[in-house]
């Protein structure tokens, strides 16, 4: 095995969230970039951002990896391009949701990006992988993965499937170059809707919450040191430990009262937000306008 340059770490979802604190973090530590996400959420200017400010090289796709053609194709034009000795699989979606209010799509592009774009990337970019002195494989679960939630279903499912995939995975490769690792962050605080999820916890749940920055910066140094299992936090470091404590019919119990309260939460800021784009009717000599 013999390194070659430049070598470069592919982080998946890098646009915004965890995905794009994991590529400012590699980018400080001086790795190269490879980026993916979904069409028009401007990856190409945070590239060009993290070259400026780092002085690396970054390189981005935007495809979708929901679709496996897609997975494939982004796969080959990794390999036929790059050297690739880190893989972050973070790309993921989740929600709260009645399971019988979730429309087919939606549960769908679950299960394809968190299990199956995941699963597939792995298996395809693992013999690049191995062409190294040393390589790491990153993938990321959740302090969901521990626990069945209500009003979550398909998402704990999936991040329960990345845990045990990852620890599997772990084991058949423990006498090769790569070292693989499983992040199971709790609560981030990314985009408004997740704050807004958030804020309907209770304040329990509110003190495990951090930022994107720090749980990056906590997975990479913990990955490069050759950590196995990776729960950020001291707060979830503790939730993890009771909920592996409690039986699972107090765990779904306990998730039941806290989702059910952030889901009709949510489905009251959807009525509201739903009527305030209702038409208001002025008089006819006045424009119609949008409330």
């Amino acid at each position: 095995m013999k390194d070659q340059t430049p070598l470069y770490a592919l982080i998946t979802g890098s646009s915004t969230g965890l995905g794009k604190a994991f590529a400012q973090e590699c980018a400080q530590r001086g790795m190269n970039l490879i980026l993916v996400s979904l069409p028009n959420e401007n990856l190409k200017s945070l590239c060009k951002k993290l070259e400026h400010d780092y002085k690396i090289k970054a390189f981005c796709k935007e495809t979708d990896l929901t679709n496996l053609q897609s997975v494939i194709e982004f796969a080959q034009w990794v390999t036929d391009n790059f050297s690739v000795n880190v893989l972050v699989n973070n790309a993921g979606i989740g929600g709260t949701q009645h399971f019988t209010d979730s429309t087919t799509a939606y549960l769908d592009n679950m299960i394809q990006l968190n299990i199956r774009a995941m699963t597939m990337l792995t298996r395809l970019l693992l013999p690049e992988l191995k062409k190294y002195r040393k390589a790491y494989l990153l993938n990321v679960a959740s302090l969901a993965a521990f626990s069945p939630v209500p009003y979550k279903t398909i998402y704990p499912a999936t991040k329960a499937f990345i845990h045990h995939f990852t620890r599997g995975l772990e084991a058949e490769l423990q006498d090769t170059n790569i070292q693989v690792s499983v992040l199971n962050p709790g609560p981030i605080m990314t985009n408004s809707d997740v704050r807004e999820r958030i804020d309907a916890q209770s304040f329990y749940v509110k003190l495990s919450i951090m930022t994107p920055e720090e749980i990056a910066q906590i997975a990479l140094k913990k990955m490069l040191r050759g950590k196995s299992v990776i729960i950020p936090g001291f707060m979830n470091r503790l939730n993890a430990f009771f909920i592996r404590a409690v039986s699972e019919n107090f765990r779904i119990f306990v998730g039941t009262q806290i989702f059910k309260r952030e889901n009709r939460k949510t489905q009251n800021n959807a009525s509201t937000t739903n009527r305030s784009k209702q038409p208001t009717w002025k008089q006819p000599d006045q424009k119609t306008a949008a409330s």
